[in-house]
């Protein structure tokens, strides 16, 4: 979460508070997972620089993590998932004389992951896993701000949870039940979080006091993810549009300021979808809504950019055919524990996953077990052992994998090696 908090590197909160994904970063100097100021290996290269004052500022990560566990309904193992991603963010005032900004970005994904081979749990140990697991095509977008940079206008091909439910602390974990969104959007709706991409476009207000606006329209295309699709662009396999909305509070821009933030979203999906526990029946639409907020509380001192921030997120998924309706999250991030240690971040936090009483109900009428929540607990340390290069142990436990009482609870020592190129 210490990307909001952490004020001194020049990245005010009500600038970055809409978009954080493990795609997010943009700039020359990158914000890590948590925030901490990224400068590329290469920032000193002579090409590199000169592309950069002429518009173009080139940016690739390498994201490493392995991981094992104790026990599993499927056994035990060690598994390690990557990624690779590279792209361009261009200034086309610089570049082609108008105002605006593009984005480029694409991505490679490898390996496997422990709760597909071994736990069978909804949360995944390893955040950097899925999609496709190909090389593909993840965004080719265009922003421009108006009237004194309070109305943004952007679109193309991406993914909208780079705009939406993202919260600063989000990547301070190794797991995607924090890192990325909340996985009610992503279990109740056609929500797409990258390196997926699809054609949408967003339109954003924002007011000098820290309140925001926005709102989008996504094409909703579930064959995007899939691995023969990594380069598909066209509207084949349309389901329909997803609509968010969302409504935010960011304060804290001053360098002794306590910053946090505070949002409030909902979404339309027009897609047909099967309602729960009833054969062959579709609903016309699916809706939910979500509630995030992240606070600084507590900092040595005022000018100090080490402290400790609080989080929490609420999602409802749909009730006749969301999966996981309900979702919890809550945690901490304390940034500079130790002395002389301003950049490393420890972090822990819990999610839970209700999973709807429709597919509970069903499951006992056909005398199978049924599912009722899944949990997951990490603690971590991430340490910035390079400007360019974060390395993150940490430990997970597993309560009810997939939200079987009768799957085994499982510990996962997982690692996250993240090198800003």
């Amino acid at each position: 979460m210490a990307s909001v908090f952490a004020v001194s590197t020049g990245v005010s909160a009500q600038s970055t508070a809409p978009s954080f994904s493990p795609q997010a970063s943009q700039q020359s100097t990158y914000a890590s997972d948590g925030g901490v100021p990224q400068t590329p290996l290469t920032a000193n290269w002579s090409v590199r620089r000169w592309l950069q004052a002429n518009g173009i500022d080139l940016n690739a990560h390498i994201v490493i993590e392995p991981a094992a566990n104790t026990d599993g309904y499927k056994g035990s193992g060690v598994v390690s998932a990557e990624q690779i991603d590279f792209g361009a963010t261009i200034d086309t005032s610089r570049l082609l004389g108008f105002e605006g900004t593009v984005r480029i970005v694409f991505s490679d994904r490898l390996g496997g992951a422990i709760q597909e081979r071994y736990t069978g749990a909804y949360i995944q140990d390893q955040s950097y896993w899925g999609q496709g697991q190909n090389f593909r095509f993840s965004e080719l977008s265009y922003e421009r701000s108006f009237l004194d940079y309070r109305l943004s206008l952007k679109g193309g091909f991406y993914s909208m949870g780079n705009d939406f439910g993202g919260l600063p602390y989000v990547c301070d974990f190794n797991n995607n039940g924090q890192c990325g969104h909340p996985l009610g959007l992503v279990y109740g709706s056609g929500w797409l979080d990258s390196p997926t991409g699809a054609w949408g476009m967003r339109f954003k207000w924002s007011d000098p006091s820290g309140w925001y606006a926005q709102a989008g329209v996504y094409d909703v295309n579930p064959s995007n993810k899939q691995e023969d699709n990594g380069f598909k662009v066209s509207l084949d396999g349309t389901t329909g549009e997803l609509i968010p909305v969302e409504f935010g509070y960011a304060h804290g821009q001053a360098p002794a300021d306590y910053a946090g933030i505070y949002k409030v979203g909902f979404y339309l999906d027009t897609s047909n979808a099967p309602v729960l526990g009833m054969m062959n029946q579709l609903a016309s639409h699916r809706t939910g809504e979500y509630l995030q907020a992240a606070q600084k509380i507590w900092k040595p001192s005022d000018y100090s950019v080490r402290g400790l921030s609080l989080f929490g997120v609420a999602t409802q998924a749909d009730a006749t055919t969301g999966l996981v309706r309900y979702s919890w999250e809550a945690g901490l991030s304390w940034r500079g524990t130790l002395p002389d240690r301003d950049d490393d971040i420890v972090s822990l936090a819990w999610t839970r996953l209700d999973i709807s009483d429709r597919v509970r109900l069903a499951e006992e009428l056909a005398n199978e077990p049924p599912q009722t929540n899944e949990q997951l607990f990490e603690l971590n340390y991430g340490a910035q052992v390079a400007r360019w290069l974060l390395i993150r142990p940490a430990i997970q436990y597993a309560f009810q994998p997939g939200a079987y009482a009768i799957r085994p609870n499982s510990w996962i020592f997982s690692l996250h090696v993240q090198a800003t190129l």
